[in-house]
């Protein structure tokens, strides 16, 4: 039987999650811990639009699916891949160039001009075929897990640093500091359309604001980690990390710090320093629409 490609609505989203625990049973990760309403939540983090996502069907069976978010992501419209997964029986037919045909025409339409994905480095068929459809890698990112158990506590030279939770506005301040663009799924646009729990730090010097740290309980994400200039080096990143340690409930024992550029050798370097475990590395890719 012939597939067929359908949009979704958001009433598919049950038999779409369903689809994506059996696509990614034997995922480089394990993904186990994504629950239906950790992926629902996960979509509206990353801006899901269900009528530009696309299921793929061998008759009533969905084999298939590719969630799609829209947003203004680095002063163009794009769309990104939240999530594509095809059922282990269903591979090598071409599905996913399939769905990304049905989807190109709809973001053209809305003024999409770029699409981005993610992918695992060492899934090398997965990149091979995006390279074939006309994606190209722009960006490298390294993935990290920050257990409680091998934490390390670095040694600060600076005694007048008070942490304090801040609100979305105080976070906002610091989306023009960045040294680089966060990544779709760590956007500043991305954590203010987060619904449920949110932990935002502020690291102060008297009422200056010289860092931030903010981090999802729901999927145990840091989503941003940045230091002023004129603060780095005095050991600010690494307090606000022993906070946020020291804050969990008993039950979390890990956290997820993913897709910090490798770019950022000050970064990367803290996150050894404080014994964060590299767990992998994954490629942005985008797909010029407007060409």
């Amino acid at each position: 039987m012939a597939i067929e490609y359908r949009f979704l609505s958001e009433d598919d989203f049950p038999r779409a999650h369903e689809t994506m625990v059996e696509a990614f049973s034997d995922y480089h990760l394990d993904m186990s811990y994504m629950t239906a309403e950790r992926q629902w939540l996960r979509n509206v983090k990353s801006g899901v639009r269900y009528d530009c996502s696309v299921g793929a069907f061998d008759g009533q069976k969905m084999v298939g699916l590719t969630f799609v978010g829209l947003d203004d992501h680095r002063g163009e419209t794009c769309a990104f891949d939240a999530a594509t997964g095809i059922i282990p029986a269903y591979r090598g037919q071409a599905i996913a160039k399939g769905m990304f045909e049905h989807i190109l025409p709809r973001l053209r339409e809305r003024g999409v001009t770029n699409f981005l994905l993610e992918v695992l480095k060492p899934n090398e068929a997965a990149i091979r075929a995006y390279t074939k459809t006309g994606f190209k890698v722009v960006r490298q990112f390294a993935c990290y897990d920050l257990l409680r158990a091998s934490y390390v506590e670095r040694d600060s030279d600076d005694g007048t640093i008070d942490m304090r939770e801040i609100d979305k506005s105080g976070v906002r301040e610091f989306e023009h500091l960045v040294d680089w663009q966060p990544s779709w799924e760590n956007s500043f646009a991305g954590m203010d359309r987060i619904p449920d729990e949110l932990i935002r730090l502020g690291a102060f010097s008297g009422e200056e604001c010289a860092g931030v740290l903010v981090y999802y309980p729901l999927l145990q994400w840091v989503m941003c980690l940045v230091v002023k200039k004129g603060f780095r080096r005095r050991g600010v990143a690494s307090m606000m990390l022993k906070k946020l340690m020291d804050s969990l409930p008993e039950e979390t024992d890990t956290v997820k710090i993913n897709n910090i550029d490798r770019s950022d050798k000050a970064t990367l370097a803290l996150l050894e320093h404080v014994g964060a475990k590299h767990v992998i590395d994954q490629f942005e890719m985008e797909y010029r629409i407007s060409e």
